[in-house]
């Protein structure tokens, strides 16, 4: 976008003329003073083209004024012919870069304008550089940041050096609030920092985070703006509020005003603004996904402790919490238990003991994750893993069975080789139980120390069934006979009285595996 040149003259001919003759560049013209002042507040202007118009319009005083606020502005006086040498002179004292006497040839004018902005463009440029590098250079301070604490902090001590405004908030999101809160600031009251709470559309900054546009509120507008009913502080001289982005989302607000001194903003502070918070908002980003990143490395390390890995990515997707994690649901128990291990544990070095352990628990938490399920927890000589819970199984019974059938078959190759090694081995069993029911699946303890794991009444039913059960045989209530029967061959074994449970449970157990056709 063009830069525009501003044309303040009353005269309705000599406007036309000045237009037609300029054609080619962008020509603001302003019948008035006010006019003129309220452009060249609001954006920036390549030129002043003055015509004097005495007493109406003094060139020399308005351009005085005019550059004030556009401190370097170039201007061109347009004066009626051979100007007496006070005039020159005295419009020379005052800033302009050029005089054109009335009448002029078009192509005078237009010679002497085109001139006049090639050299404002080519100062803007050498200009823009040298604030702008070090504005980029900022991104090195935000990107350095540990905190985010931190990060906003340097962003109000940025924005403080480069506008000087004597009041700056930086306004974030809450999601859970729905509302824009101080999350750093300068100049404002700490005690009223916590009470500032803004919802989306009221007040200014809660419209400019809605709408994710700058508003600019200088002391000779603000009445007349649409946002005058919302002013809060009628004192304030300049205000701007700027709109904080991640990529295309609006994050935050972050606000600027001035009481103690004259100064106003334009849009070359909106272009500076942006810059900065275009930087702090990439290195907020950077910050939060780094620490996103650590955390979800936490986790999953935590849950492929438990689970299949494929399990641990559902668990990070679905919660953020920890402690929140756990719902009430059905699932399928799978309880191993080995038998005559406190035997062992007199007749056999620990050392080897150890090593005897884990690779039990190897191969058992290899088949349960095979068959996706999860491995709530080892407990000595005993595993407990559930099947249907935290990600869903198609027939979680089924998949429990063959887990068990799986155990079962390594259980015993296990036993064998290592009975080699010592003939106490070869006296161990392994106790193998499925029941199905409603748990509670998820962490328990404090935010200290936490178990995933599993609590129910069909829990503990399991653990008294694998308590029960020898050769290796596995333990099977009703509810997953029925889910299993057309896969496996299975045994009653009439109704036992478990320790702990009240009332006589159905029990089968799993003889074999039926043969499918074509095996």
């Amino acid at each position: 976008m063009k830069v525009p040149v501003v044309l303040l003259t009353s005269n309705d001919d000599q406007a036309e003329t000045i237009l037609a003759a300029l054609a080619d560049l962008r020509v603001v013209r302003c019948r008035d003073v006010r006019e003129a002042r309220s452009v060249v507040q609001h954006q920036a202007v390549a030129l002043l083209l003055i015509i004097d118009e005495q007493p109406e319009i003094d060139g020399r005083e308005v351009f005085a004024a005019l550059s004030g606020l556009q401190p370097g502005l170039a201007g061109i006086l347009l004066v009626a012919a051979h100007p007496e040498g006070a005039v020159s002179q005295g419009a020379l004292d005052a800033g302009f870069s050029g005089l054109v006497e009335l009448p002029y040839t078009p192509n005078v004018l237009a010679g002497v304008v085109q001139q006049a902005v090639q050299s404002y463009q080519l100062q803007w440029e050498n200009t823009r550089l040298r604030t702008l590098i070090p504005l980029y250079r900022l991104g090195e301070r935000f990107f350095s940041a540990v905190s985010e604490q931190e990060l906003l902090d340097d962003l109000v001590q940025a924005v403080e050096q480069q506008t000087g405004g004597g009041q700056i908030t930086v306004m974030l999101f809450d999601a859970k609030e729905e509302r824009l809160y101080i999350a750093a600031s300068r100049g404002i009251d700490p005690s009223l920092v916590d009470s500032i709470r803004v919802a989306p559309g009221d007040r200014i900054s809660g419209w400019v985070y809605q709408q994710g546009r700058p508003v600019i509120l200088n002391k000779e507008d603000q009445q007349s703006s649409i946002f005058a009913p919302l002013l809060r502080q009628p004192d304030i001289v300049s205000a701007i509020s700027f709109p904080l982005r991640i990529r295309d989302q609006v994050i935050g607000v972050l606000n600027i005003s001035q009481k103690a001194t004259e100064a106003r903003f334009s849009s070359a502070d909106k272009e500076m603004l942006a810059i900065i918070c275009s930087q702090a908002a990439n290195a907020l980003e950077n910050l939060r996904s780094r620490k996103l990143l650590a955390k979800t490395t936490r986790m999953r390390t935590l849950f492929e402790q438990y689970v299949a890995p494929e399990i641990a990515e559902l668990l990070i997707s679905r919660h953020s919490d920890l402690m929140e994690l756990g719902e009430i649901t059905e699932v399928t128990v799978l309880f191993a238990d080995i038998r005559d291990f406190t035997r062992l544990v007199q007749h056999v070095e620990l050392t080897v003991l150890r090593k005897f352990l884990n690779e039990f628990f190897q191969f058992f938490t290899e088949i349960v994750f095979q068959w996706q399920g999860t491995v709530d927890k080892f407990m000595g000589d005993a595993v407990l893993s559930v099947f249907g819970a935290p990600n869903a199984v198609e027939n979680p019974n089924l998949a429990a069975a063959r887990a068990a059938w799986a155990v079962r078959t390594k259980f015993a190759d296990l036993r064998q080789r290592w009975a080699t090694f010592s003939a106490e081995f070869a006296r161990i069993d392994l106790g193998i139980s499925i029941t199905r029911g409603t748990v509670f699946i998820g962490n328990i303890g404090s935010s200290r120390r936490f178990d995933y794991t599993v609590v129910g009444n069909d829990v503990n039913l399991a653990q008294r069934l694998a308590a029960e059960s020898s050769e290796c045989l596995i333990y099977i209530t009703e509810s997953v006979r029925r889910a299993i029967a057309d896969e496996f061959v299975i045994n009653s074994l009439g109704d036992l009285r478990l320790r702990g449970i009240e009332r006589a449970v159905p029990v089968f157990s799993i003889r074999d595996q039926r043969r499918q056709d074509g095996e």
